[in-house]
């Protein structure tokens, strides 16, 4: 299948399964208060965390130790991955629901029992999927990933809205996500149940050394990506917490619409990278690109966004959206620009980083919002970003070096840099002036990658013209 084409099938399977929590954002905000909304985002936070000791970083151990040419050894070392997370999901599980009681006693705000525990049903079925979605990442069956990713998200919203009708607030949202992860979870493991059959590959102690940097690493991302919640409804409470999530889904967009990419991208960087590492090279910068690209975008968007999606009470969100544009915009470089420390020395100075990082942030976070609220910890979360960009360019240059373009990413910058500060001063015209840079920033992407967008054209559709 061609890379266009897999990344457009991608695209629509991660619309429907992630984007379709964006076309929800109306009604969960109208139909539930912000303290709900709060709790209710509260939840997803523990989600993202526990979700990373449950998947066990096997996503990327796959995608490292099973790219070699011979298909047996790959699908040896894929039974293996799945193995582990079968039996983690089930101790998990074990483990978890009886002690769920006192999982609530160490949370900082209170929530219903029973909302905890169908979330943690929801996540021990829900990692029970990483493996075989890596392996259809892998073997570039995008249309199986796409068709279960559907299911799921229309099955969810639809679940979610009945029972958000039904009156059943936050408990009817945790019990849609239960039900829907139940059933695809039984779908995918009934259609896969063929690749799971057959020999499996033996760890070594190389294998499991990588697998606990990963998740250090992931876990490190975790403080990085999502602790905030937590600092934010400690010193603040749920209702602020509903505000900055509020704002953090629009940064979660950006990241959403960029998915295509990166699922095409870090399903085979490896791979490319051994064959041609000026090439790999390239695609990672054009991806830090099409990043900064969508954070512009969403800048242009997001207030139009806003007053559709989101009622009256949470317009102090709006403020808050440069910061989470630029924030995205920094993350990008550190997810691309980084692929020196994940090939060597087992992927230590990937966890080495986000550790040192995930600090930073707590740290000089938990102040910055005890003293200065919001605005406090976005500066924090701005600057961590910044510092863990650097980290890893500079750490995975020296361990692998690349030949990136800086010429490129510094045009991106200065561009992204006038959108910034023409969406801050919101000078005369500033939207005509905002649209016109967006326009001339994407022209300037199709010039400078007008080889790829050529390659891919001709190999992607031509087959598809009739003679």
């Amino acid at each position: 299948m061609s890379s266009i084409k897999e990344m457009l099938i991608y695209g629509l399977g991660i619309f429907v399964l992630k984007g379709l929590g964006f076309v929800m954002m109306p009604i969960v905000t109208r139909m539930l208060t912000q303290v709900d909304y709060g709790e209710l985002n509260f939840l997803v936070s523990i989600a993202s965390m526990m979700s990373l000791f449950l998947t066990l970083g096997l996503g990327d151990i796959l995608f490292r130790f099973a790219n070699g040419q011979v298909k047996a050894d790959n699908d040896a070392v894929m039974r293996q991955c799945f193995r582990l997370s079968l039996l983690c999901a089930m101790t998990f599980i074990c483990l978890a629901l009886p002690l769920s009681g006192l999982i609530m006693s160490w949370l900082p705000v209170s929530l219903r029992l029973f909302d905890l525990q169908l979330l943690l049903i929801s996540l021990s079925l829900s990692s029970l999927l990483t493996v075989p979605y890596c392996y259809f990442r892998m073997t570039h069956r995008a249309l199986p990933f796409m068709f279960f990713s559907v299911v799921q998200g229309c099955l969810q919203t639809l679940l979610s809205i009945a029972l958000l009708v039904s009156g059943y607030g936050v408990t009817g949202m945790m019990l849609s996500s239960a039900i829907s992860s139940s059933a695809i979870a039984v779908a995918v493991l009934v259609y896969f149940r063929s690749h799971l059959q057959g020999a499996r590959a033996t760890f070594s102690l190389e294998h499991y050394r990588y697998i606990a940097f990963i998740v250090c690493s992931g876990i490190f991302v975790y403080c990085l990506n999502g602790a905030e919640n937590w600092l934010v409804v400690i010193h603040l409470g749920k209702q602020q917490l509903a505000i900055f999530f509020a704002a953090g889904q629009f940064g979660l967009m950006i990241s959403v619409a960029f998915e295509p990419f990166r699922m095409w991208w870090y399903a085979r960087r490896f791979k490319v990278h051994e064959t041609d590492p000026e090439q790999g090279a390239r695609y990672a910068v054009l991806g830090v690109q099409i990043g900064m690209l969508l954070a512009g975008g969403m800048l242009f968007m997001a207030p139009l966004l806003m007053d559709i999606m989101l009622p009256e009470s949470y317009r102090e969100s709006i403020s808050l959206i440069p910061w989470m544009c630029l924030i995205m915009a920094l993350r990008f470089h550190s997810e691309l620009l980084n692929i020196g420390c994940f090939l060597k020395k087992n992927a230590r100075w990937a966890s080495i980083i986000n550790g040192v990082c995930a600090l930073h942030l707590l740290i000089i976070g938990y102040w910055a919002v005890g003293a200065f609220g919001l605005t406090g910890l976005l500066n924090t979360m701005g600057l961590t970003v910044l510092i863990r960009g650097i980290l890893f360019y500079v750490i995975s240059q020296r361990l692998v070096y690349l030949p990136y373009c800086k010429s490129h990413l510094i045009i991106s910058w200065l561009i992204f840099i006038v959108l910034l500060i023409v969406n801050i001063t919101k000078v005369t015209g500033y939207r005509f002036i905002e649209f016109t840079i967006l326009a001339v920033n994407t022209l300037l992407l199709l010039y400078l990658y007008r080889d790829l967008w050529r390659d891919l054209k001709f190999t992607a559709w031509r087959r598809h013209i009739p003679n």
